[in-house]
């Protein structure tokens, strides 16, 4: 399920039982409150405009000074000298979570359906999501299309297989 751990050392069991979990958090999902989108044993990222407090860090790539004391106001350059499009804050949160150690990564309350979004930002971020899924990284995107048997119409085996383990995960008591 797991691809090899990115230092190209081989898989090891512990590389994944200790991994870093995080969730970034857009804006579209305001009618929800920190504590329903915070998850157990997981960071919680907000946009540094985001009104809601109680994320454990908030950035605001756009110069814009927020009320939150642990905001973060510019990223490393080695998040943009990757080589990947970066259009957009959640793009650049999920490529400084990969060069941060995060290994498993929930989007939420991003789902880019605006017009401007849908047609410039979007695309960037599916491809940023693929090529750090590539590299190892299990992601969950809330804006994702769900992958359909594209003749018949029906879920794959993959998707299957994924709902199967989430809810085998809620009924052992893990969200």
């Amino acid at each position: 399920m797991f691809a090899p751990a990115p230092s190209g050392r081989g898989f090891y069991l512990s590389d994944y039982l200790n991994m870093k979990k995080l969730i970034i958090c857009g804006k579209a999902n305001m009618e929800k409150t920190v504590a329903e989108i915070r998850t157990k044993n997981c960071e919680l990222w907000m946009l540094g405009t985001d009104p809601r407090e109680g994320a454990d860090r908030y950035f605001e790539l756009h110069g814009i000074k927020t009320k939150y004391e642990n905001t973060t106001y510019e990223l490393p350059d080695s998040v943009y000298e990757m080589g990947l499009p970066v259009n957009n804050s959640v793009s650049a949160l999920l490529i400084y979570a990969w060069l941060s150690g995060y290994k498993e990564v929930s989007i939420v309350g991003a789902p880019m359906n605006a017009k401007a979004e849908y047609i410039e930002e979007r695309p960037a971020l599916a491809f940023v999501i693929g090529y750090l899924a590539a590299l190892g990284m299990r992601l969950e995107w809330d804006g994702m299309v769900e992958n359909l048997n594209y003749g018949m119409k029906k879920k794959t085996a993959a998707v299957k297989a994924v709902e199967k383990e989430d809810v085998e995960e809620k009924e052992d008591g893990e969200e």
